[in-house]
């Protein structure tokens, strides 16, 4: 295995411990009108939107000239700049993780009612109520919004976006075609799996998400944002080192 495979499975690993995508499909599997539909929703909308944001970073990879089967040198000033600041992103991340699990801060929760959301969470739901997790909607406006939600969460969510357009440009870096499917499918096989796991939950233990999400919530605040942050950290180093090693020569 190379060492790209070896950098885009930690990504992945890390989307698979981040709490963000999970605890939100929870709550969505527990809505007590449409719970099956919505969290089937969920995961359609969390799919596109990781394949959104990886996209993004194979785009970029693209444009600035990563290489292909026929190209063995791919120094380039886009290039290191990109690499540079997907490593500062990850690092800002992974410190961000280390730092919350040093003040084991609480795990973001949009069902709990004294969390406070953010002012563009607020313009966004006065704009449209039905974002409102909370607004009580008929049952189709209720799977178009956990299709939305998950959507957001794993193509938009700044904790969750860097990661996967981090995967998609690693992707992209690697010059064998086979090598470079064979990332993809990691990637996508581990990063997926919190957002499919809440209608596995649903499907085989109805009505469990909300026990589910309080035990995951407790491992996560001990466990989960150490091992995030090391991962990321780790793979910030990797890209950090690899945009030096690709340093256009003067």
């Amino acid at each position: 295995m190379s060492t790209h495979i070896a950098v885009i499975a930690t990504l992945a690993v890390a989307l698979l411990f981040s709490p963000e995508t999970l605890v939100l499909g929870l709550v969505v599997a527990s809505d007590k009108v449409v719970p099956r539909q919505a969290t089937l929703a969920f995961s359609a909308g969390a799919i596109s939107g990781i394949a959104f944001s990886t996209g993004i970073g194979v785009g970029i990879a693209a444009l600035t000239g990563a290489p292909n089967t026929s190209a063995a040198d791919h120094a380039s000033w886009p290039g290191f700049i990109v690499r540079i600041l997907i490593a500062a992103a990850l690092m800002a991340i992974g410190i961000r993780r280390a730092v919350g699990a040093v003040r084991h801060k609480p795990i973001t929760d949009v069902s709990k009612p004294q969390r406070r959301p953010g002012r563009l969470r607020t313009r966004l739901t006065e704009r449209f109520p039905g974002l409102n997790p909370k607004a009580d909607l008929p049952a189709r406006q209720r799977i178009t919004r956990a299709a939305m939600a998950g959507f957001a969460v794993c193509g938009l969510h700044p904790k969750v976006f860097p990661i996967a357009i981090a995967a998609g440009h690693q992707i992209l870096e690697i010059g064998h075609r086979p090598e470079r499917a064979l990332g993809a499918v990691v990637f996508a096989v581990i990063a997926l799996i919190p957002a499919l796991a809440p209608t596995v939950v649903e499907l085989v233990r109805p009505g469990a998400a909300d026990r589910i999400k309080e035990g995951y919530e407790q491992i996560m605040k001990v466990h989960g944002r150490w091992i995030v942050a090391v991962l990321l950290l780790a793979a910030a180093a990797f890209v950090g080192y690899n945009a030096f090693d690709h340093l256009p020569k003067h």
